[in-house]
């Protein structure tokens, strides 16, 4: 049975796998002895919402999370020292079981020379704390801190789902390790503090850089600001599987000023003004809006394509993949204006082959490194640039003449001036899209007279063919046994080309428009 003194509003308890917290200590009308009124982390586990028999004792978030129980069900809570003890540290009960079992495999090996030997040593090294540097008692019932002053190596703590419900419990467990460094308090439902709280509580957090806070509950990002301020020197902040929608406009004067990496993977953030909002942390390097929803991303501020914005002014890594973005291009063009992006990692279109979208991603984003892990070597951005500079030519060429909507274009692909201030005019790519005939213009000479006739003739006419034309503009020739000469005319190598082949056509001969045979 836990003791009364233990029991408090807002303390998390554990029966079996189920985690809950204590809403309401008390009686509860038309039964005897007291009641310990339990909200229910999953709602299935409840059976009311706080209400029993019409009397309202607590109130739920979520409906029927909520039940009565007695306190002799709750399982005892441990501190944090007697968990890292159970955990970690080797007794003589302890060796002299393992040394046990060590000597029944060698029995069952048959391995005679095989000898059981370093146990005190290591046991001795194990039962001293002050060697742990990384310890994890997730999912142990500690609900304090205990006395952790052997603690004088440790710089990484897991107290995920664990039963620690409030931030003076975790102050108290920080303030007693001066080398921690970074904690895990992932699956624990804290309570709010009070500004009074967070003034008294601040000093106890300054040698913190790292904190982990998935599956918290957290909703409320101006909540979050202001409970950052706990955090002064905070780097590393990981917020993933929470419930939170909207980044608000926050003041970081006080709170995330250091603010170096970012994990708001799986949460609900996805309107263009939250994303936004997040450009104005300061120091922010690193950034996670994996698995949020999110379609697009606009920057509303005007930027030539020669200049960046001020949001994001660090930031040099970005997570976007399963999210359902309607753009890729878009996208990629409103990344190229961040002035420090250098790597990004995000699901390919499925609508284009996979190189095209890495293509695109490194044509448009003029300082990228890495795409999905893959460094982007000096080649690769050559010829992305190169496919970005064909593939919107058809499109600059209708518009050039037209200022308004060349700025327009040049918008929506800032990559494109500076393409073309590097390869110039895209102009020899545009499909060619004169008529092509199959017909020649031809004049038709009778050296002997000088008589001419223009006629148009089939590319494919051959020359026994055209010479029965010629025989009937002009007459049979003079000498009837030698028949017709031919020849075509090169003004532009002022030379004279036989064409003796009967059965071959004018176009064998390369013969072109406005072209002059003579005869």
């Amino acid at each position: 049975m836990i003791p009364q003194s233990r029991l408090e509003l807002g303390a998390r308890i554990r029966i079996g796998q189920h985690y809950g917290t204590i809403r309401y200590i008390g009686e509860v009308a038309n039964t005897e002895g007291e009641w310990i009124g339990v909200e229910w982390d999953d709602p299935q586990r409840g059976k009311h919402s706080g209400t029993v028999n019409g009397v309202e004792y607590f109130l739920t978030r979520n409906e029927n999370a909520g039940s009565m129980i007695r306190s002799e069900k709750i399982p005892s809570f441990m501190t944090l020292l007697e968990a890292i003890n159970d955990k970690y540290i080797m007794t003589k009960d302890t060796l002299g079981l393992d040394a046990e079992m060590l000597k029944e495999v060698q029995k069952q090996m048959h391995a005679s020379l095989f000898e059981v030997v370093g146990m005190e040593k290591i046991g001795g090294k194990q039962s001293d704390l002050s060697h742990l540097v990384d310890v994890s008692v997730a999912y142990s019932p500690v609900s304090s801190a205990g006395n952790l002053s052997a603690l004088t190596s440790l710089c990484a703590l897991d107290v995920s789902a664990t039963l620690l419900w409030n931030w003076k419990i975790v102050g108290d467990m920080v303030a007693q390790i001066p080398t921690l460094q970074e904690i895990n308090l992932s699956n624990n439902r804290l309570v709010r503090p009070t500004d009074e709280d967070i003034c008294s509580l601040v000093t106890k957090f300054h040698g913190l850089k790292k904190l982990i806070l998935k599956k918290c509950a957290l909703s409320s990002w101006p909540e979050l600001v202001r409970l950052a301020r706990l955090w002064p020197m905070i780097e590393n902040l990981s917020l993933e599987d929470n419930e939170i929608r909207f980044i608000t406009e926050e003041s970081y004067e006080m709170a995330l000023t250091n603010l170096q990496s970012l994990d708001l993977q799986n949460n609900q953030i996805n309107d263009p003004q939250s994303i936004k909002s997040l450009g104005r942390l300061p120091a922010l390097q690193e950034l996670s809006l994996n698995g949020n929803g999110i379609r697009q991303i606009v920057f509303p501020e005007e930027c030539p394509h020669t200049e960046k914005i001020a949001l994001f002014p660090k930031l040099r890594v970005l997570y976007l993949r399963e999210n359902p973005i309607a753009n890729q291009c878009a996208i990629f063009n409103e990344l190229d204006k961040l002035a420090a992006l250098e790597h990004l990692t995000m699901d390919p279109d499925p609508s284009v082959s996979y190189e095209e979208t890495v293509s695109r991603a490194v044509g448009s984003i003029a300082g990228l490194k890495t795409f999905n892990r893959s460094t982007v070597e000096e080649k690769l951005r050559r010829d992305s640039e190169c496919d970005m500079w064909k593939m919107y030519a058809v499109q600059w060429y209708l518009i050039r003449n037209d200022a308004q909507q060349l700025k327009a274009f040049f918008k929506a692909h800032r990559m494109y001036p500076r393409v073309m201030e590097r390869l110039g005019s895209p102009e020899q790519f545009l499909p060619d899209t004169r008529k092509v005939s199959n017909m020649l213009n031809l004049h038709l000479l009778n050296e002997r007279t000088g008589e001419m006739h223009k006629k148009k003739v089939p590319k494919q006419i051959n020359l026994q063919t055209l010479e029965n034309l010629i025989v009937k503009l002009f007459g049979p020739p003079a000498d009837r046994q030698g028949g017709l000469h031919l020849s075509l005319l090169d003004r532009k190598r002022d030379v004279r080309i036989p064409l003796e082949k009967h059965g071959k056509s004018l176009d064998f001969y390369s013969v072109e428009d406005q072209d002059t045979i003579v005869f």
